[in-house]
């Protein structure tokens, strides 16, 4: 799915249907100074909607092969914007111990995996946005109308996409596996 459609869902949300309109069209559409300013604060408030998702409610997850020499492993090696490590493995999938600083990690032993969560990149109007943990263009879309109207100065109509936001990142972050119970005791 593109940004823009996402973006498009958001106008739906917060009354701007001739944006809306322009966004949804397959034809090439021109945009007045005024829509382009809506459009770019909108475009930023799914930046930092997609950035606040990761780094709070849903972890975008990476592992990735690394080759560590004297036990340092910078973070700029690494293909992604790092946020949290979970884990490091070693050769035969066990768990190997590391210290964190800002800059790198410190490991003790042979590392061949690491498990962390990343940053997502700035997107664009007319890029693909790939859907991590489940997440939907609802979602993302109540984040977007959210902090679009609380920047507008909005801020009653702003609590409500940011409840409906929150609640539904709840629902979808909660455990899901079966549920088990100890076995009954006759007394």
């Amino acid at each position: 799915m593109k940004v823009k459609e996402i973006i498009a869902y958001a106008c739906g949300f917060i009354g701007e249907k001739e944006i809306e309109e322009k966004l949804e069209s397959t034809s090439t559409v021109t945009f007045t100074d005024k829509e382009q300013e809506k459009v770019d604060a909108l475009l930023r408030c799914f930046n930092l909607v997609n950035e606040e998702i990761a780094s709070d409610y849903l972890p975008y997850l990476i592992t990735e092969e690394i080759n560590v020499d004297n036990s340092i492993l910078n973070y700029s090696s690494l293909s992604k914007t790092i946020i949290n490590i979970y884990a490091i493995k070693g050769t035969f999938g066990r768990n190997v111990r590391y210290k964190t600083y800002p800059d790198y990690v410190e490991i003790f032993g042979k590392a061949k995996l690491i498990t962390y969560s990343f940053l997502p990149e700035k997107c664009e109007l007319n890029d693909e946005f790939s859907f991590y943990n489940g997440l939907s263009a609802r979602i993302l879309a109540y984040g977007i109308a959210s902090e679009y109207l609380l920047s507008d100065g909005l801020s009653e109509d702003a609590e409500i996409w940011e409840e409906r936001f929150k609640e539904s990142l709840f629902v979808l972050s909660r455990k899901r596996s079966e549920t088990k119970l100890p076995k009954r005791k006759w007394l």
